[in-house]
């Protein structure tokens, strides 16, 4: 996925300008899903100067850092093309090597996971079922989720691919 971003920022003189168009550094394309990081922080509130592309990353990892936000876009294919790829090869291995799910994916849980975040997401394009322990929800083109940390998987049971553009805010955990 081609996600073109662009970032404004200040010059010598103060004056605002471009400081980066392009297509985020951030890309991973896990054959599975797609991530492209358009942004991250360490910490809120975020340092506005700097000329370091904080999406520049060899790793995708799941969590912001505590007190950090993370601005990613997500593609996820239709499930009939997920299910295809072989996940027992060296291949998978080696793309799942650049992604760090901070130990909130379930073993074997088919993308079930939980997250101690606060995720504010759009629908993009196409269509994807939030998947919860209580409910499914069919989410179409211009919806918009608010994830609070709650146990979810994202299945795209659709025959196009489902791009969501979502923020996530480290949050405090949540007991169980």
């Amino acid at each position: 996925m081609l996600v073109r971003r662009v970032v404004t920022g200040l010059n010598e003189n103060g004056k605002s300008e471009i400081t980066l168009d392009g297509q985020s550094p951030g890309h991973f394309d896990l054959a599975v899903s797609e991530f492209d990081v358009m942004w991250l922080t360490a910490s809120t509130p975020p340092d506005l100067k700097g000329t370091a592309d904080p999406a520049d990353v060899d790793q995708y990892v799941m969590k912001p850092p505590p007190g950090g936000i993370k601005w990613v876009v997500i593609r996820i294919p239709p499930e009939s093309e997920s299910v295809l790829v072989d996940r027992s090869s060296p291949e998978f291995t080696k793309l799942m090597a650049r992604f760090d799910d901070g130990g909130v994916m379930e073993p074997g849980g088919n993308g079930w996971h939980t997250t101690e975040t606060l995720d504010l997401i759009t629908v993009l394009l196409g269509e994807v079922d939030l998947e919860l322990d209580e409910d499914v929800t069919r989410l179409r083109a211009g919806d918009c989720i608010v994830q609070r940390g709650t146990r979810h998987r994202w299945v795209n049971r659709g025959n196009v691919p489902c791009v969501l553009s979502g923020v996530i805010i480290a949050a405090a955990p949540v007991d169980r």
